[in-house]
């Protein structure tokens, strides 16, 4: 009886085992699959940061011409309110 409960008992730990490995190896599949989308994501992030490493340069440039037009379109709207006052002074009233 001791023989047969020994051998159930190696069986029962062979399986498992061998169970144990099965899972271990979907596991490791699945994080395999999840380390190459991450290292997708890593490239695309570095290719981002290499595109964009300009802008640090240029941005006081850059804000400094969009200062200049932001007053000119000031001006420009000005220009254009008094213009339009003018001409609704000289527009026929309607009764």
């Amino acid at each position: 009886m001791e023989l047969l409960l020994t051998i159930l008992s190696g069986l029962a730990l062979w399986l498992f085992l061998g169970v144990l490995v099965l899972m271990l190896d979907r596991i490791r599949r699945a994080l395999a699959g999840i380390n190459a989308t991450l290292a997708k994501i890593a490239m695309g992030v570095r290719a981002i940061e290499a595109e964009t490493a300009i802008l640090k340069a240029e941005l006081p440039t850059t804000a400094t011409a969009l200062t200049q037009i932001t007053e000119g379109a000031e001006a420009v709207a000005g220009v254009l309110a008094s213009a339009d006052q003018r001409l609704a002074a000289l527009a026929p009233q309607e009764a």
